[in-house]
């Protein structure tokens, strides 16, 4: 068993009076933590979970609840074209298994930037490290874990993120935002083994 998580304690023993539906801080805690840790993946889930013992099933339940009302609140709160159509679009790279075709051009980009090119010092950015940003991306963009970022690099990080946003929620985007969404309707297939470049590049085909 992983050395990294937590295994039962006496406080497990005292959730047996308490409803089954309700779960105790601590208990979210700790699951969070580890998958913050060493990445959200189903496996990391079921791991944590399973060293909760009597809990397992408990630990499971609240973080699938938990994705799905976050998943709700995004859709209430953030009424947007774009982002309505972003389940639409993974799932279609979801059905392809892009994952086992993918080159991952872009992360390698950014590897290459963060291995290769000169970046400015922190103290001429306000304390804002590229290379921790770079490698940020890289990571997101190949599902990797991600290392923590310095106060200034993030709230650099967020701000662009933010933007991007804002740049998604005006008239011009949800156009063409609409025509990307008629081309996935009206699209017959996407055959990646034929055209493996479309796998990162053009993974919807938009550039036909």
């Amino acid at each position: 068993m992983d050395q990294n998580i937590p295994i039962k304690t006496d406080i497990d023993d005292s959730i047996k009076k308490k409803s089954n539906n309700i779960v105790p801080n601590y208990l979210k805690r700790i699951v969070f933590d580890y998958l913050q840790k060493h990445g959200c993946t189903h496996d990391n889930l079921v791991a944590v979970a399973r060293a909760r013992r009597k809990n397992q099933e408990r630990a499971i339940e609240y973080i699938c609840n938990a994705y799905k009302d976050a998943e709700v609140r995004v859709n209430h709160e953030c009424d947007s074209v774009s982002l309505s159509h972003i389940n639409q679009w993974l799932e279609v790279l979801n059905n392809a298994e892009l994952s086992k075709l993918c080159e991952y051009e872009a992360a390698a980009v950014m590897n290459s930037i963060v291995r290769t090119e000169v970046q400015p010092k922190p103290a001429q950015l306000g304390g804002i490290d590229m290379s921790e940003v770079y490698g940020f991306l890289e990571n997101a963009l190949t599902g990797q874990i991600q290392k923590g970022l310095g106060e200034a690099s993030e709230a650099f990080l967020a701000r662009e993120i933010e933007l991007l946003i804002e740049e998604a929620n005006n008239d011009h985007s949800d156009n063409v935002v609409r025509s990307m969404g008629q081309k996935l309707n009206d699209r017959q297939e996407y055959n990646y083994e034929a055209e493996p470049n479309k796998c990162s590049l053009d993974p919807l085909f938009l550039d036909e």
